[in-house]
């Protein structure tokens, strides 16, 4: 696998921020490779590995198992590190020690995103990255009012603990049993899950309205801000 290469040049005195994307998963409740699913004429996974790309974190590690060979095949791997994990049928959990287990040593915190998100965009990324570096916070999520959710930020203080988790638990209980655990609010709609195959017909539905709002002139989705660490 082509190693990971930092994104750009960072601006001094950031903490190293890595991106990490967790799509490994077997789609159970989807019946085929929800990772490879077409959404405005890219996958699944190629579409969050671009919100990662072009977000302001300074690394992108991508955790792959279930049709490795089939998602490794849609993946562009500049500036991206690929990693398999063979045990991803033991759970979420698997995926994000595998995947916290080859960050970058410099590695301050770690922000978590699901190849199943679509909506998910650069600029609320950029908004939990901003917040770590002000407030420091062990652990910040995206949320809508009682909905948490990744995109998710765990310092480095809880890279041990991410190491202990077993079957199929993810950050989320673990976020929230921090002390300074943050919520950074948006939108229901930019946190769609797509696990099932109603799921992905709402998603592209929303598509479908958003490209409408767009030719009639209203203003485009937010596609993120330029980042300070480019």
């Amino acid at each position: 696998m082509r190693p990971g290469r930092r994104l750009g040049p960072r601006k001094r005195g950031l903490p190293f921020i890595s991106g990490l994307l967790l799509a490994a998963g077997s789609s159970s409740r989807f019946g085929r490779a929800k990772q490879l699913e077409r959404l405005g004429g890219t996958t699944l996974v190629e579409r969050t590995v671009e919100t990662l790309r072009r977000s302001q974190v300074d690394e992108v590690v991508v955790v792959i198992g279930y049709a490795s060979g089939e998602v490794l095949g849609r993946l562009d791997l500049n500036h991206i590190r690929v990693v398999i994990n063979p045990g991803f049928e033991e759970g979420l959990s698997s995926s994000l020690r595998a995947g916290v287990s080859v960050l970058d040593r410099r590695s301050e915190a770690v922000l978590v995103c699901l190849a199943d998100q679509p909506f998910v965009t650069s600029e609320l990324i950029n908004r939990v990255v901003t917040r770590f570096t002000e407030s420091g916070a062990a652990a910040i999520a995206a949320a809508s009012g009682d909905l948490v959710s990744p995109p998710m930020l765990l310092s480095r203080a809880l890279f041990d603990d991410i190491a202990q988790l077993q079957e199929d638990k993810g950050a989320k209980s673990l976020a929230m049993a921090q002390p300074t655990f943050e919520k950074i609010e948006t939108s229901k709609e930019s946190l769609l899950d797509v696990d099932t195959e109603e799921d992905m017909l709402r998603a592209r539905a929303i598509l479908k309205a958003r490209t409408r709002e767009i030719a009639r002139g209203g203003d485009a989705p937010s596609r993120g801000r330029p980042s300070s660490r480019k």
